[in-house]
């Protein structure tokens, strides 16, 4: 497997298939803070994708996650015009 990637967008809301193809999976919202969202794999654990160390972190940071705990796949993370509605 592929270190696993974080894609930031912050101009356009990406469609639910775009983010569902980016993530490989259902997609599941970790609110970061008031002005971003990441969205991960639902299943990414199950599905025993890698750890995000990149995402996990900036998900600890944001206290958007209990310390525990990890984003496993890739993550994209939505703020300015791309925030989900």
């Amino acid at each position: 497997m592929s270190k696993p990637t974080i894609k930031t967008i912050d101009d356009i809301e990406p469609t639910l298939k775009e983010m569902q193809e980016f993530v490989g999976g259902y997609i599941e919202v970790v609110y970061l803070n008031k002005e971003s969202m990441m969205i991960i794999d639902e299943e990414g654990k199950i599905k025993e994708k890698p750890v995000n160390k990149e995402a996990t972190d900036i998900a600890h940071e944001n206290q958007a996650i209990f310390n525990t705990d990890y984003i496993a796949g890739d993550a994209m993370i939505l703020s300015g015009d791309a925030r989900l509605s």
